[in-house]
């Protein structure tokens, strides 16, 4: 039976409903977590850890135990499911990890990151992006950014497209305050900020933003969308996302490049 710290909950969490099917169906077979292992190709701790609601069940591994087990696309259905959640329930999770972080990596296209907002860059930010609930939401922006305030807070590597610098958002004031902000950031010790510039042209980064945390010695990435984002656990998308960073880290300026191109719009505005 699972061994975790904390009771499954297949009612609210899809991934917890595949780990308790998988006993089950293992049970009812007679089969081993060597054996459930050896069909996927993994080490027999996986399955243990998988059951235990310590890890997840990936859709890979799923549609190898479907086609073994002849389940009719039983377990390719639930984690497709599980990864299709509504962006709240993976808000919640990232918000989560991100606390918890020690390091975090962020690329971020079209807008100042989250982390590194003033309340009112925020405020005008939702605003513009049309949402009903800026209230609420500038409050949850801001509850994010209490893992700055940690005894040991992360260390942030932050990669900022040029056009999100000089985009105004908000009045002018509003936008010379965030930029005297990502100032002051950048000459911090915890953090690392470096523009990428339009001279870059086109790289992978053009795609979309994206967050790297690095907990307890693994990277969980989160994908930053206009629709609902995703944490990503598959071990096979994982280390793309690590690659892509690297990739967007070779076009960008230098820290002191991106300082001078701070202090430079700081005075236009």
């Amino acid at each position: 039976m699972p061994t975790s710290g904390r009771a499954l909950d297949p009612d609210h969490d899809m991934f917890d409903w595949a780990a308790l099917d998988l006993l089950q169906f293992r049970t009812v077979r007679g089969a081993s977590t060597r054996e459930v292992a050896e069909l996927i190709g993994k080490h027999r701790s996986l399955i243990s850890k998988i059951e235990a609601g310590e890890s997840r069940l990936q859709l890979e591994d799923a549609k190898k135990i479907d086609r073994a087990w002849e389940t009719s696309g039983h377990f390719t259905r639930i984690i497709k499911l599980a990864r299709s959640r509504h962006k709240s329930e993976w808000g919640a999770e990232r918000d989560a990890t991100e606390f918890t972080a020690l390091h975090i990596r962020v690329w971020s296209l079209g807008w100042v990151p989250v982390l590194a907002q003033t309340e009112a860059y925020a405020r005008a930010a939702l605003a513009e992006a049309g949402r009903q609930d800026v209230a609420e939401a500038v409050q949850a922006r801001m509850k994010r950014q209490e893992t700055l305030k940690r005894a040991t807070p992360p260390l942030v590597w932050a990669l900022i497209d040029q056009d999100a610098l000089e985009h105004q958002v908000g009045d002018r004031e509003v936008h010379r305050a965030q930029l005297a902000h990502l100032l002051k950031l950048a000459s911090s010790p915890t953090w690392v900020i470096r523009t990428v510039p339009r001279t870059a042209g086109g790289h992978v980064g053009r795609d979309g933003s994206f967050d790297l945390y690095t907990v307890g010695g693994e990277v969980v990435p989160y994908t930053e969308t206009v629709g609902p984002g995703r944490l990503i656990t598959d071990p096979s998308e994982i280390g793309q996302y690590e690659v892509w960073f690297r990739r967007i880290g070779d076009v960008a300026e230098s820290k002191q490049a991106t300082l001078h191109r701070l202090r430079g719009t700081l005075k236009e505005f």
